[in-house]
């Protein structure tokens, strides 16, 4: 894709899609070293656009899963479009919990409709993207008429609090929880007062594990709101009826301790 004619069905690789996503924000950006796409590979790694797993699997034909998570960090870094807060109809994809890592990736990009499933209700998480196919993601990246967003799906019934909304809360109610779904170790680097951390991977386990009564208060956290999401929802399937989510470390600046 330097410069050269490629075939609409071939597989786009990593630093050809990334390169696709950056300049259709940022425009041109000159090579830093000798690789052609390293501008663009620098700019998105700076960013937090890309990972270091992108960047080991560079030249290699880029898979769906990657696809969505750098669609993904590049709407909500470069874009400032915000997730869709009801994500469910992505659970209809059989797939969807198949990459732990990937799951809000890919159920932002399917509900918001820019990466659509494919056969047998499956998303492919690590199939390739054709060339045809990675332009028609940044199409609809850019420009939301483009896009069939999918809202049909299991109800999501957490609530989404304010930081203040959640202090009142448990003002009013001292049985209720602020729960950490982050791991302990980033826990004991700093976490919100009076919070407890029940990792996620804790609470995927055994939601049961988290209280006993199953009308508590629980309000959860971790660094930007996506596993807070499924700790939600995976208490929610377990029959817990006050669950609510607010904003992660990242997103709100809490003091920590």
């Amino acid at each position: 894709m330097n410069g050269g004619l490629f075939h609409p069905e071939d597989n786009v690789t990593t630093e050809q899609f990334v390169t696709m996503v950056i300049r259709s924000r940022k425009g041109n950006i000159e090579p830093t070293r000798g690789c052609w796409s390293s501008g663009y590979m620098d700019y998105a790694l700076y960013k937090g656009i890309v990972e270091d797993y992108d960047i080991t699997n560079i030249s290699k034909p880029i898979e769906r899963r990657s696809a969505a998570r750098i669609v993904h960090e590049a709407l909500l870094t470069e874009f400032g479009e915000r997730d869709e807060y009801e994500w469910s109809a992505a659970e209809n994809l059989r797939d969807l919990y198949s990459c732990h890592t990937c799951v809000m990736h890919i159920a932002q990009m399917y509900v918001k409709g820019i990466m659509p499933g494919r056969d047998n209700n499956m998303f492919d998480a690590v199939g390739s993207l054709t060339h045809a196919e990675a332009a028609e993601v940044v199409v609809r990246m850019l420009d939301r008429e483009q896009r069939i967003p999918r809202t049909k799906g299991r109800v999501f019934q957490s609530k989404n609090l304010t930081p203040d909304e959640a202090w009142e809360l448990m003002l009013n109610d001292h049985t209720a929880m602020l729960v950490d779904v982050r791991t302990n170790q980033d826990y004991k680097i700093g976490h919100i007062q009076e919070s407890i951390c029940i990792p996620l991977h804790d609470i995927s386990n055994n939601p049961f594990s988290v209280c006993d009564r199953k009308d508590t208060p629980l309000i959860l956290y971790c660094q930007k709101g996506y596993k807070s999401s499924l700790a939600a929802q995976a208490l929610i399937d377990a029959g817990y009826s006050r669950i609510y989510t607010i904003p992660g470390i990242e997103q709100y600046p809490y003091h920590l301790i």
